[in-house]
């Protein structure tokens, strides 16, 4: 009885401010100190925003750059937005859409919910084993995903560098060696900072070697897919800690 729940949904909406004049758009709508030093990369803060109140300020985002989340009451949402709109004039900020949006996290290797994580796959195959602590003691899921470790096969999600000609990959598209079907993309765009298409995949580990090279169609055209490191833009986050 000491624990209640409450659907908050509906009460809360998010702009996000991404750039690198992100901190110059904001800072003088808020009192709050968007500094480094003061409010470092992955920060929480809450506070006032061009007049909305009870705004939480997380310095993290989707896109790989500079930037904040605002989450907010939603009663203050239409003039918040006219707010940051006006302030960004003179930083020729824009509004952007989802395809931009898709192109950016891309670039990064950021997964999507629902499509590179998904109830399906566990968190070694939906890349997220760097936040899992295995030599904490016991917790649920612990046992499984040891069992998972110690399989020869396990597929894992890496990152895939694809020529194109102007067609471009979706998702769910196969990917084969030797004629053989190995792997399938699970989501993928074209990245207009590095020239060619990015995707993100699932594999078995021994094909997850960087420089590993598969054959996909697109559009009914074979091209060729190579592995590569993670984040290929900006791999140190460093524009993100601007």
């Amino acid at each position: 009885g000491s624990v209640s729940l409450k659907n908050v949904t509906n009460d809360r909406g998010c702009f996000t401010v991404v750039g690198p004049n992100a901190r110059d758009v904001l800072q003088p709508l808020t009192e709050i100190d968007l500094s480094n030093e003061k409010f470092p990369w992955f920060g929480v803060k809450t506070g006032g925003v061009a007049l909305a109140s009870d705004v939480r300020l997380l310095r993290v985002n989707y896109e790989g750059e500079l930037g904040w989340e605002l989450y907010h009451p939603m009663a203050y949402q239409r003039q918040l937005l006219d707010a940051i709109l006006k302030e960004g004039e003179k930083h020729g900020m824009r509004l952007v859409g989802l395809h931009a949006l898709e192109s950016l996290r891309l670039e990064k290797s950021y997964r999507a919910m629902y499509r590179d994580m998904n109830p399906e796959l566990n968190a070694l195959e939906s890349g997220l084993e760097r936040f899992i602590r295995l030599d904490k003691g016991d917790f649920v899921g612990r046992d499984a995903v040891l069992k998972y470790k110690d399989r020869n096969n396990q597929r894992r999600s890496v990152t895939l560098k694809i020529e194109t000609d102007g067609a471009s990959t979706l998702a769910s598209e196969g990917l084969y060696i030797d004629g053989e079907l190995v792997g399938r993309i699970t989501s993928g765009g074209y990245a207009y900072a590095l020239g060619h298409d990015v995707a993100l995949a699932l594999l078995p580990e021994r094909f997850c070697k960087p420089g590993t090279k598969l054959d996909v169609a697109i559009l009914g055209e074979w091209k060729t897919a190579e592995v590569i490191a993670d984040s290929p833009y900006d791999p140190t986050s460093a524009r993100a800690r601007m």
